[in-house]
């Protein structure tokens, strides 16, 4: 259709379409960036005004959904099943063991690991911190076999580039549709991803009692102050610190 003869009311039912096959999130996005395109339109004097801007969205309330401790264990048996997921399952598997971002583990070099010593130097894009974490059982072992497989380059989870036969980091792109392959094998929500990991490791350190203090030492916040969108309160949490209180460590 040409751009000129976009109306509001097609724009509209254009936006309901995209909401009852995906979602209102999805909708909305779509609907941000088709606005893009015709207020560009409207800067070359193509179309007079913007109808997309007309139509009324719904509210969408973000939710960043948590992975329950036996998805996380099914998503790994499936992944670890297929060696074309394998380097996916191992992104997914360090993402949740130390709580940190995708984008950190893709770009993680085998001299950032010490297999020997079982610990792991990782330096944080978004914040600059740099992290030691100890590398635990069955994590170790896998890590183990992956260099192995893969150690004749530096990546720990590299993307096969074959058009250039490069071995690259992974992206959103590249391990997205692997992501959903799993997901679907497996049964799970399409809407867990891989960046919700950190969060639900975060979880559950505040579940278990861990002070602020500790936790820090594992995800790299600098202040307090950015853990208390995870602070919520549990009767393990209570139990934990009330047992620290009257000195009884088995409480």
């Amino acid at each position: 259709m040409s751009v000129n003869k976009l109306t509001a009311k097609l724009c509209n039912e254009a936006y309901e379409q995209w909401v009852s096959e995906h979602s209102v999130a999805r909708a909305n996005e779509r609907a941000r960036l088709f606005s893009v395109v015709l207020n560009f339109a409207r800067s070359l004097d193509l179309i007079n005004d913007n109808p997309m801007g007309k139509v009324k969205k719904l509210k969408h309330e973000p939710s960043t959904p948590i992975w329950k401790q036996d998805q996380v264990e099914l998503f790994l048996d499936t992944a670890f099943k297929d060696f074309k997921w394998r380097n996916v399952g191992l992104l997914v598997m360090m993402c949740y063991e130390w709580a940190q971002r995708p984008t950190d583990i893709c770009h993680l070099t085998w001299d950032n690991v010490d297999l020997v010593g079982a610990r792991v130097s990782i330096k944080q894009s978004k914040r600059g911190a740099e992290v030691f974490l100890p590398i635990d059982e069955p994590l170790l072992s896998m890590l183990k076999q992956q260099q192995d497989d893969w150690g004749f380059q530096k990546l720990v989870v590299p993307h096969h580039r074959i058009s250039d036969n490069a071995y690259v980091p992974l992206t959103p792109v590249t391990f997205g549709p692997i992501l959903r392959s799993i997901k679907v094998a497996c049964g799970l929500p399409e809407d867990l991803k891989i960046g919700h990991l950190r969060k639900t490791a975060i979880n559950e350190f505040v579940a278990a009692g861990v002070d602020s203090t500790g936790i820090m030492q594992v995800t790299g916040h600098k202040n307090i102050s950015s853990l208390n969108p995870y602070m919520r309160h549990t009767y393990n949490g209570a139990k934990t610190a009330q047992g620290i209180r009257k000195g009884n460590k088995d409480a």
